[in-house]
């Protein structure tokens, strides 16, 4: 039962992830010169955009997909947590 918790809120979560791909404020970034061009306008290092580009579910089109660092911390800390339920 425990288990069957952690997975729905592990897809719950995912599903919530999917939203910080959209704009944020951020404009939408194609290119790597798209994405100095924006990291040279901003001065914290956690507001800097990192981008990959990654798999959409149910495609085999990648995407690029561009989040801040502390975006990416956050999901990461997240991530940790849904699997610490896990086990």
């Amino acid at each position: 039962m425990q288990k069957a918790v952690a997975v729905i809120y592990l897809s719950i979560l995912l599903i919530g992830c999917e939203n910080t791909y959209e704009d944020d404020g951020i404009p939408r970034i194609r290119n790597q010169r798209d994405v100095d061009a924006y990291n040279a306008t901003v001065s914290s290092e956690g507001e800097k955009l990192t981008c990959l580009r990654e798999v959409v579910i149910g495609t085999n089109f990648r995407e690029y997909v561009c989040m801040t660092v502390a975006q990416r911390e956050r999901r990461r800390r997240e991530s940790q947590a849904a699997i610490e339920i896990l086990r």
